[in-house]
């Protein structure tokens, strides 16, 4: 049977979106601003939580934390639609203002496994919906820069897939600090190529006086592209 959230109300999000875009770009206190994210965020994911499907209780949950990146608090991509037990199940654990001089994730509060699942899932359920549009999920350049450099790669690093799923391919990646360390201590030769998910190193062995190279084999392929429509 279909449910209602599979065939979308795409003149209903997008009046949801135009409500948000003029919050947005007016003088509103933080708190109007959040309302009209939350209302879009669950306009867009059908009114339902997007974990679990159930459609009781149902809130918008900022994938990266306000008190960890404040900047994407209201960008459409970075919403997810939860119930309240797949709400509480995010937030188990240290949920206090983390102590950003610690190395990343050192108090658990970032929780990076699960920003990486909700990215994943966020995707999966835009594709499956035929949602996928670069308003409906927007993450900003800025976001997706600090990602990168979180995990030790250059802003300019290239992952593939619509921004939410770059978003889970930068969080799915080993840290690259670690994985140089693991090369080193293993004699293999380190490239700053990342290793997408089913991805897998090669090292060319020495030969004819050239050193042992490294190479990424990818073999990934994107679950979604970029669209404006």
């Amino acid at each position: 049977m279909t449910r209602a959230a599979d065939v979308p109300d795409i003149s209903a999000i997008e009046a949801k979106l135009v409500k948000l875009q003029a919050a947005l770009s007016g003088d509103l206190p933080r708190e109007r601003r959040l309302r009209r994210w939350s209302e879009f965020i669950r306009e867009r994911d059908g009114h339902r939580c997007v974990d679990c499907h159930s459609c009781r209780r149902l809130s918008a949950h900022h994938i990266c934390r306000k008190s960890f990146l404040a900047e994407p608090q209201f960008e459409t991509g970075n919403g997810i639609t939860l119930c309240s037990a797949c709400h509480r199940e995010v937030h188990r654990g240290f949920n206090a203002r983390p102590d950003l001089s610690l190395p990343v994730d050192a108090q658990g509060g970032e929780k990076l496994a699960s920003m990486e699942r909700l990215y994943s899932i966020l995707t999966d359920d835009a594709v499956e919906r035929g949602l996928m549009r670069d308003e409906f999920y927007f993450l900003s350049n800025e976001l997706l820069a600090s990602f990168k450099r979180m995990q030790g790669y250059d802003p300019a690093t290239y992952f593939p897939g619509s921004r939410v799923e770059q978003a889970y391919l930068m969080l799915a990646e080993g840290e690259l600090g670690v994985r140089r360390a693991m090369a080193e201590a293993n004699g293999v030769p380190m490239t700053k190529q990342p290793l997408l998910p089913g991805g897998l190193y090669l090292v060319r062995p020495e030969s004819a006086g050239e050193p042992r190279e490294s190479i990424v084999v990818q073999t990934y392929v994107p679950r979604s592209k970029p669209s404006t429509k």
